[in-house]
């Protein structure tokens, strides 16, 4: 306690320097840890040190994260502060023990300190291990045995006769599906309904459309996609504008509107949410990934993890905050030639102080000033909104479900690997993770100028092509690697003469993740007809 203490004391003055002490003490903390967590099945006292040094590292792991989130990453990556530095590898290997047990997991008798240690301090283990957990004790029995015999046949992926006499010995019902069909010209009113009447049920959620052939997984994704994209644009408006990378986070309202029976924007905003926190929460659910990227400290609003900071408004604003810091170099004299009162900038109607439009800024009530509009703009304005999103997500799946991810973690998994994460599209990645098959082969020409023209796309074309082969436009976590099944190329049959491959055009099969390509002659032919397939290809599924 007292290292970390020192670690924190000194975090502000050299930043640095507190990095690389935080990551000495971290790197002591964990060989303590390892030793104790040996010793703590033999003696109360060696639980009793278990617990000591448990608190410390998580000590050290807040540290960490203060000086990852207040001086940089650069700070803390070139001090070796990474995440990695808080893996303990004795408790990882005791918890792989546990959960490789299947009885203990398909009758729910895992040991409490399992989901209870990965919950507390989620940093101990790395992010594979945590997935196992969170599949084998946060989603249900019926997930939970199908996960289970999914790591078993993945052991022998390299042995096809082994996997299938598993298959064989080890029938493991499937999970029901709840297929529904609903209007195009609806969305949000049927979103609103379906989840409603089918979203807390066990089964998994299939949409498809009316007047449409297309069902499965592709459908389904792009009715997520379309229910998030009428949110995130909708009137009255959900969430602030010019976040940091896109991420969302609840727009300031008037709490008192709320309060209000007649204020229908008010009520309406509430529905949103509420529909919001239930599409999570049925995606987390399911598997699905739903292009909904929530701030982080939204996630820390929703789990009531930490309180919120001046600093938070920095990740928020970095405009508001910028402005903010201005106003502490200005002198009494210009502070009030601002005639700036106390009301929320940008939103007159929200005042800091009741009375506060009244209130001139000056000098002597300036910090008083900056510290209620980071209140007001993280806390006090969206509280309401978080708290429909929470209750209704606690409707269908635990809040303690998500201990196990970090508030990143959670702001990243749902929308799974971004779009614009080049990593995923580069030769090497899509080579190593699409499949050619039935005509074409890795070495075919045609399938090289694919690659070739997918490794060019920019970020909008690399959504549409998501969103035309899959249903969805982003990539599970590990790009084309976590797409199950995986992204597939397959020859399109050849037409009847006088006509040939250049004059037709590519079609998918987003339920299998199969993509039929003619074999064109030119290479710029195939780019223009993907990209036309592309545009054109889109709310629509038909036979092919």
């Amino acid at each position: 306690a007292a290292a970390a203490a020192s670690a924190a004391a000194g975090a502000a003055a050299a930043p640095s320097a507190a990095a690389a002490s935080v990551c000495l003490e971290a790197s002591a903390a964990q060989e303590a840890l390892e030793d104790a967590s040996g010793d703590a099945a033999s003696s109360a006292s060696g639980v009793e040190e278990l617990s000591t040094m448990l608190q410390l590292i998580s000590a050290l792991h807040n540290v960490s994260e203060y000086l990852r989130m207040s001086q940089g990453v650069e700070v803390a990556s070139a001090a070796g502060l990474d995440q990695e530095t808080f893996h303990c590898a004795s408790l990882t290997g005791l918890l792989l023990r546990q959960l490789s047990d299947p009885l203990a997991v398909c009758t729910g008798s895992v040991p409490a300190w399992c989901i209870d240690l990965a919950g507390a301090c989620c940093f101990l283990f790395p992010y594979s291990v945590r997935r196992i957990v969170h599949h084998s004790c946060n989603l249900g029995l019926a997930r939970a045995l199908q996960h289970v015999q999914q790591r078993a046949l993945a052991q022998f992926a390299h042995s096809p006769e082994v996997q299938r006499r598993l298959e064989g010995e080890v029938a493991v019902a499937s999970i029901p599906r709840q297929k529904v069909r609903i209007s195009r010209q609806r969305i949000l009113e049927s979103a609103v309904k379906v989840m409603n009447l089918y979203g807390g049920g066990t089964a998994i959620l299939e949409v498809e459309y009316v007047g449409e052939v297309g069902t499965g997984s592709g459908p389904t994704l792009e009715f997520y996609a379309q229910v998030s994209d009428i949110l995130r644009i909708s009137e009255p408006q959900l969430f602030r504008q010019e976040v940091p990378n896109g991420m969302l986070f609840p727009a300031p309202r008037d709490p008192a509107c709320f309060c209000k029976a007649g204020d229908q924007a008010a009520q309406q905003i509430m529905e949103r949410f509420r529909l919001l926190g239930q599409v999570v929460a049925k995606c987390i659910l399911d598997g699905r990934l739903v292009d909904m990227q929530f701030h982080p400290l939204f996630w820390r609003g929703v789990l009531g993890r930490a309180p919120f900071t001046q600093q938070s408004l920095r990740e928020v604003d970095p405009a508001l905050f910028a402005s903010l810091e201005r106003l502490r170099g200005m002198d009494d004299e210009a502070l009030g030639s601002l005639c700036v009162g106390f009301t929320l900038p940008g939103h007159p109607d929200i005042e800091l102080i009741p009375g506060g439009a009244d209130v001139t800024l000056s000098k002597s009530n300036l910090e008083d000033y900056i510290g209620r509009v980071a209140e007001v703009s993280l806390v006090t304005s969206v509280v309401p909104q978080m708290q429909a999103f929470r209750s209704a997500f606690a409707e269908l799946l635990p809040l303690g479900a998500c201990a196990v991810w970090s508030e990143r973690e959670l702001a990243s998994i749902i929308v799974g690997a971004s779009v614009r994460d080049d990593a995923c599209w580069t030769m090497e990645h899509l080579g190593a993770h699409i499949k050619a098959q039935h005509g074409y082969n890795t070495e075919s020409r045609c399938f090289q100028d694919l690659l070739a023209v997918m490794a060019e796309f920019s970020t909008e074309d690399r959504r549409r092509f998501l969103t035309f082969a899959t249903g969805a436009p982003s990539l599970p976590i590990g790009g084309f690697g976590g797409l199950k099944p995986p992204l597939t190329v397959v020859k399109k049959e050849a037409p009847p003469a006088p006509l040939t491959p250049d004059q037709f055009m590519p079609s998918v099969m987003t339920c299998a993740n199969y993509l039929k390509l003619p074999e064109y002659t030119k290479a710029e032919l195939l780019k223009q007809k993907l990209l036309l397939a592309m545009l054109e290809g889109q709310s629509v599924f038909l036979l092919s």
